[in-house]
């Protein structure tokens, strides 16, 4: 969105350019020939940005409807995929000629035993520093 504002930024210009030259024509006669080959190119650079203005639009418009349709899509595909698995059974290999992977049951990870925790040891008491001494 930012590149249409520099572009009718640049557009605006050529238009205030214009009407400078315009206003100064007898001051730059040679210059001025160049003018309608000028004022051509914005009104062609206006047109174009109204055209792109409203295929953006329509574009915004498809995108919305492709998503509609991708969304039903995809909704058909599950209620298929689910028939399909109902009808021959979710494990079996006919599945896979519909592109459905057959269920092959869960793997198991090998469970390792815990190694048995250490036993607890009391750590040797020392007597304390702040302790009366009770020997006398």
């Amino acid at each position: 969105m930012g590149y249409e504002w520099l572009y009718m930024n640049k557009v605006n210009s050529w238009e205030k350019m214009d009407v400078a030259l315009s206003a100064n024509a007898e001051q730059v006669p040679k210059i001025e020939i160049n003018l309608p080959e000028l004022r051509e190119k914005s009104q062609r650079a206006r047109a174009l940005f109204a055209q792109q203005a409203v295929l953006m639009a329509a574009k915004q418009e498809i995108t919305r409807e492709l998503q509609q349709v991708i969304q039903d899509g995809d909704a058909l595909m599950k209620f298929l995929r689910e028939g399909l698995k109902a009808h021959y059974g979710k494990d079996s290999d006919k599945l896979t000629e519909f592109g459905i992977q057959p269920f092959r049951g869960l793997t198991r990870r090998s469970v390792e035993k815990p190694e048995p925790p250490l036993p607890e040891t009391v750590a040797p008491s020392t007597p304390s520093a702040e302790a009366p001494d009770t020997a006398k």
